[in-house]
């Protein structure tokens, strides 16, 4: 078959789709359900965040245009059984932003900033649910929070959640001594259950929980420093690869691998690594 030609790049898109999903398109793609594309839409998304976090337009583009393409994906396989097609998708959500935008599209009185908007936004969303008919059956304010979301974007929303209603601390020192308090009792069940000197120590239920505890007040402490903690663990792991690649040519100049040197002597590789990049970092400043 030839290729759509529309004058819209989207309806070509669309029709694309389409085609790969037909008797006569790509064996591969018939076979696929929503299920079983999963993973590639959580691929596709975190690439797109890959490149905006690396300024990389060009990909950027690129990157779009892949998760764009999961989108029009799952509304053919939609369309295909009768529950929608890739318009009402559309539609329903500039329906639901116009509505949830009355400072745009209405009134501007009364929001000035940021966090009214997302005040607002909540009891938009609670009005629309009441609208829909949606009487679920859980009344928490803690429903409809995703059990599929990665656990560290869950548990920002959950405390967002519950700091709405005012079940947090009131300073960012409350959250900072909590967690000194439970780094004393995970080093006490640490302490109960082996050395510290043992290069590692078997499961236990009780670390877990007091180890889980710690990474929940972390998520709390990085939102009361207004930090998204997501971004900086992405940072962070961005920095210590970006210094081991460094450390790994260091090694390699030598003519030797990383398993011949002693730990105290690839700290110091550490070392010249880190300074290596404060130094480029000036370079570029100036």
């Amino acid at each position: 078959m030839n290729p759509p030609n529309f004058d819209s790049p989207l309806e070509n898109l669309l029709a694309l789709t389409a085609d790969l999903r037909s008797p006569e398109g790509c064996p591969w793609d018939k076979e696929q359900t929503h299920l079983s594309v999963i993973p590639h839409l959580l691929e596709e998304t975190y690439e797109v965040v890959d490149t905006i976090e690396r300024g990389d337009d060009n990909h950027l583009k690129e990157e779009l245009g892949d998760l764009l393409f999961q989108i029009t994906f799952h509304s053919q396989l939609a369309k295909e059984r009768g529950a929608f097609e890739f318009q009402d998708v559309a539609n329903d959500v500039f329906q639901k932003l116009v509505f949830r935008h009355p400072h745009v599209y209405g009134t501007k009185e009364g929001i000035n900033s940021g966090e009214q908007v997302l005040t607002q936004w909540d009891q938009l969303k609670q009005k629309e649910k009441e609208k829909k008919g949606n009487t679920d059956s859980d009344k928490s304010i803690l429903a409809g929070i995703p059990k599929a979301l990665p656990a560290i974007q869950r548990s920002e929303k959950i405390q967002s959640k519950v700091t709405k209603q005012g079940f947090d601390w009131p300073t960012v020192s409350g959250v900072f001594e909590k967690f000194q308090e439970e780094i004393k009792e995970l080093d006490t069940e640490l302490q109960t259950k082996g050395s510290l000197s043992s290069k590692k120590l078997p499961y236990d239920e009780r670390i877990e929980d007091e180890l889980g505890d710690l990474f929940f007040l972390l998520v709390n402490l990085s939102r009361k420093l207004s930090i998204d903690p997501e971004t900086c663990l992405r940072r962070a792991n961005e920095k210590f690869e970006t210094r081991f690649r460094i450390v790994e040519s260091f090694v390699e100049e030598t003519g030797k691998t990383l398993k011949d040197y002693s730990l105290a002597e690839l700290d110091q590789f550490w070392d010249k690594a880190k300074l290596q990049l404060k130094e480029e970092t000036k370079k570029e400043s100036r």
